[in-house]
């Protein structure tokens, strides 16, 4: 009896981990909104070797840019110099989102590190160190 009722316990804990896992919000479904630049941290750059002041201000216009990606599969990218219209889909696993931009078939993959229901987190390794960009759905 006290066998049954461990196995019994084994099943039901073992189907409820399940359920939940299944119940949790994909990174497809996570990312439908509209994200705006929270914060950006920069990381082992070299001041000596980059003109700050240009780095400075490709940081303030990376900050009004956003975008806005819909359920129907497709996103806008909005910035300074106007908007573009892309295809996208996620990669659930390994985080990769992939736009295709309409008007010129441009493809660009961004893997992110963290995706929330409030926050995506992009680092990105460069020449001039590293920046990792926190994101917030507005």
């Amino acid at each position: 009896m006290k066998k049954n009722l461990t196995a019994l316990f084994v099943i039901v804990a073992a189907m409820m981990t399940i359920a939940i896992s299944c119940m949790r919000p994909q990174p497809d479904e996570l990312i439908i909104g509209t994200w705006k630049v929270d914060t950006i941290i920069m990381d082992g750059v070299d001041t000596s070797k980059v003109d700050l002041m240009k780095l400075g201000q490709a940081l303030q216009m990376q900050k009004q840019v956003y975008f806005v990606v819909n359920e129907n599969g497709q996103m806008d990218l909005i910035s300074p110099f106007g908007a573009k219209t892309a295809d996208w889909a996620m990669d659930n696993d390994s985080l990769i989102l992939t736009a295709t931009f309409i008007d010129n078939q441009q493809v660009s993959k961004i893997q992110f590190d963290e995706i929330t229901e409030t926050d995506l987190i992009l680092v990105e390794e460069s020449v001039n160190g590293t920046f990792t960009t926190k994101y917030k759905k507005q």
